[in-house]
């Protein structure tokens, strides 16, 4: 039996891109999501926006640039940075397909924003407190992305909490950016200390969004690795869905 086809929707010129954070490596991301799946047990495919239509029997949202405020209702704030409008189309039209067919999905950073746009939701498009969640070292630093920068606090009864064995854990933040008014398909289950969303698991279904970076942070905390695991075991009890950009 083939290992189980992970989708991963990217920018069409991603692999030419400056990174988005200097030496950090914005778009090293994919690279460390792509060893997660492999390492899991699944194959990775990488998803352009001129891709034709492609069978996956999961899919990962990964980090990146801000989402376009518009696509929520909202005017910009001046903080918003390097949106891709062709990118929010493609990952919004492929995320709106995965959620009503209830194929597997993990949103991750961006991705999790992405999710909860698509499912209706809006976003806080500055985070006050920013240095609290991307601090500066991690920009400048990518061996500092995996490191725990603040708690998380799991509802007991949560996938995430399940897939961890415990409902505290302490995660990386990269973000500036987070969930305001979640999605009505989600449940928000994870919060940082703070009280900023940092889960959001949709009932009945496989389909989970994360505001940290589990790709990193599963190399100073391997029980992430569960993360990759749970999706791709998922994905192998899923017909492959033939999604189209």
């Amino acid at each position: 039996m083939s290992n189980p086809k992970i989708g991963i929707p990217i920018p069409h010129d991603y692999f030419e891109r400056e990174p988005l954070w200097g030496n950090a490596g914005g778009y090293r991301a994919v690279a460390e999501i792509g060893a997660a799946v492999k390492r899991a047990g699944g194959d990775p495919v990488f998803l352009f926006p001129c891709t034709e239509a492609t069978s996956v029997q999961a899919l990962i949202f990964p980090g990146g640039a801000d989402v376009d405020p518009r696509l929520y209702g909202q005017e910009p704030h001046p903080e918003v940075r390097d949106v891709d409008c062709e990118l929010d189309a493609f990952q919004l039209s492929w995320a709106r397909q995965a959620l009503h067919i209830g194929l597997p999905i993990l949103g991750i950073c961006r991705g999790m924003q992405v999710l909860n746009v698509a499912g209706g939701g809006t976003l806080i498009q500055h985070i006050d407190n920013s240095e609290h969640h991307f601090p500066e070292e991690a920009k400048k630093d990518a061996s500092r992305r995996s490191a725990p920068i603040h708690g998380l606090s799991l509802c007991s009864e949560s996938r995430l909490a399940g897939m961890l064995s415990a409902s505290k854990a302490k995660v990386n933040s990269l973000h500036h950016q987070a969930v305001d008014t979640i999605s009505p398909l989600f449940r928000a289950t994870g919060w940082s200390d703070d009280g900023l969303l940092e889960c959001m698991e949709r009932p009945g279904a496989w389909q989970i969004g994360v505001q940290f970076h589990p790709e990193d942070l599963r190399h100073s905390d391997p029980r992430f690795e569960s993360l990759f695991r749970g999706l791709v075991a998922e994905a192998c009890s899923s017909e492959a869905l033939r999604l189209a950009s």
